[in-house]
């Protein structure tokens, strides 16, 4: 391969990852639930002391025992390098998600040249899914980042010709996303590799997969945790088991039905999913490539075995599915006859101009649910209504090769206006930011959760508040001379406002939340 093409490759996929991925990162604040939650954890452990709080994370100062410490190492260090808040608490999930495109491309690359590497790297960095949770503070993006490397390491692997040396690389990688988010990560590395390594002629030996020292670096990465865990709170090991088996039954938290992940993964990896089918159909007939067609299909079947379900889980077959469009869709650009030859394309094509259409209408649609600037609502509109546009005129003229290069165009223009206008809209209903800096100025005092979780207020106080739903003591505490306060979600607005009567003023509003003190607001 001639290194400038490659590096040149390699430099656009850079900037335009590095572009999507952390344009104004820290400009709008954390969303509650999720976001300001980890980010609390992580903001915990950064401000406690001793080696202890790299191995017992805690949340309001409580023990948290539903994640292992992994991925708050590492928003504890971008605390540490970039001070703590919004931009440095999304900064490891953008950073993997970034590094993970270039090791898409370089994987890419040897096998299917800088443009099949290139469409690879898109079409990962620009998939709804990918978009959104390289800029979510969770651990998802950091978890898949594990994942892929194990899982690309073990495919590397089987293509060396026999006697291979053992590898090691999908073991350590199984093993750091054990640390992020559980031991689904094993799993998710040794399916692909195991069902690609079955498919493989001649199959390698066992001796060639060395299980044992595999599985004791894999361990001893595991232990620097496990056993220090184990000596000092043993109930987080329990309460880990218990969050990962829980998950299993109908008892989680966020149960649902077995198709869960087949409406799901087709919106996360939109716009791409109108042109994965034929892609799919391409790589399942391709030898070379029916592994990475076996891996996409082995990470919702897997996670839909589950009780337990949320849409973020399946980020990890996103990869595979890059893997498996990208180069095929660079072939359609590059007018390659059996890649373009089917009406797939121009079904599809069509297909995304009714998308662009949807997206158009929603951004007028959003004014009623979020406070999106007129000015955000139009440019976004304007311009899903031209790519609209031009797709149809590209499609009319049976140009079947523009479609992926329109539908680029598209997301490239869509995300920045998303992201400087919409998503702070969203913050101004799922964030506590702006209350936490009105109890901020008001000074210390007592504040009170009632019914409801306040992860975003927690975080941008600094400090715990009272979790609660016992009317009695609110009503104590507002009926004393100092200043108190409570917050609450609308299902319990009413509740609060017959409880308190006159002595509760109300502060700030939004239609999520309403905030109460009892005293008046300053001015």
């Amino acid at each position: 391969m001639p290194p400038r093409p490659a590096l040149a490759g390699a430099g656009l996929l850079a900037l335009v990852a590095g572009g999507l991925f952390f344009q104004d990162l820290g400009r709008y604040p954390l969303w509650d639930p999720d976001e300001a939650r980890h980010a609390e954890i992580a903001r915990e452990m950064a401000a406690a002391h001793g080696w202890q709080r790299l191995v017992l994370p805690t949340f309001e100062l409580a023990p948290y025992r539903e994640k292992p410490p992994g991925h708050y190492w590492l928003v504890s260090l971008a605390y540490t390098a970039l001070g703590v808040g919004a931009g440095a608490a999304r900064t490891p999930g953008a950073v993997a998600a970034w590094l993970l495109v270039m090791v898409l491309y370089a994987w890419t690359l040897p096998r299917a040249g800088v443009a099949g590497a290139l469409g690879a790297g898109l079409v990962a960095a620009t998939s709804a899914g990918w978009l959104g949770l390289a800029r979510y503070a969770n651990l998802d993006m950091t978890f898949t980042a594990c994942v892929t490397l194990g899982v690309l390491a073990g495919l590397a692997w089987l293509e060396r010709p026999p006697p291979r040396r053992p590898p090691l690389m999908p073991y350590v990688a199984a093993a750091a996303g054990t640390l992020v988010k559980g031991p689904l990560a094993v799993l998710l590395v040794a399916g692909p590799v195991g069902l690609a390594a079955l498919a493989r002629r001649p199959r390698p030996a066992w001796r060639e997969l060395g299980l044992a020292r595999g599985i004791a670096t894999g361990g001893a990465i595991l232990a620097l945790v496990v056993v220090p865990v184990a000596l000092l709170d043993p109930e987080t090991l329990r309460g880990l088991a218990a969050t990962n088996v829980r998950r299993l039954s109908a008892a989680s938290p966020h149960a649902a039905p077995v198709w869960y992940y087949a409406l799901w993964l087709p919106i996360l990896f939109l716009p791409w999913t109108l042109l994965a089918p034929m892609a799919l159909v391409h790589a399942a007939r391709d030898p070379d490539r029916r592994a990475l067609v076996a891996w996409a299909a082995f990470v919702p079947l897997v996670l839909t075995l589950a009780a337990g379900k949320l849409a973020t889980y399946v980020l990890p077959a996103l990869p595979a599915l890059a893997l498996v469009v990208g180069p095929e869709l660079a072939r359609v650009v590059a007018r390659h006859p059996e890649a373009t030859r089917t009406r797939v394309l121009q079904l599809s094509g069509w297909l995304g101009v009714l998308l662009l259409g949807v997206a158009a209408a929603a951004a007028a649609v959003a004014a009623r649910s979020y406070p999106v600037p007129a000015l955000g609502r139009a440019a976004f509109a304007a311009a899903a209504l031209a790519w609209a546009l031009a797709l149809a005129i590209a499609l009319s003229g049976h140009r079947q090769h523009a479609v992926p290069l329109a539908l680029l165009g598209a997301v490239l223009t869509l995300h920045p206006v998303f992201v400087r206008f919409a998503a702070p809209a969203v913050s101004a209903l799922h964030s506590d930011h702006a209350m936490a800096q009105l109890l901020a100025e008001a000074g210390p005092a007592p504040v009170i959760a009632f019914g409801s979780q306040a992860p975003s207020l927690v975080f941008y106080l600094g400090t715990p508040v009272v979790h609660t739903e016992d009317p009695r003591l609110v009503r104590d505490l507002f009926d004393a001379d100092a200043p108190a306060f409570v917050v609450t979600g609308r299902r319990h607005v009413a509740e609060i406002e017959a409880l308190l009567g006159s002595r509760g003023r109300l502060w700030y509003a939004t239609p999520r939340r309403r905030l109460y003190g009892n005293h008046p607001p300053p001015g």
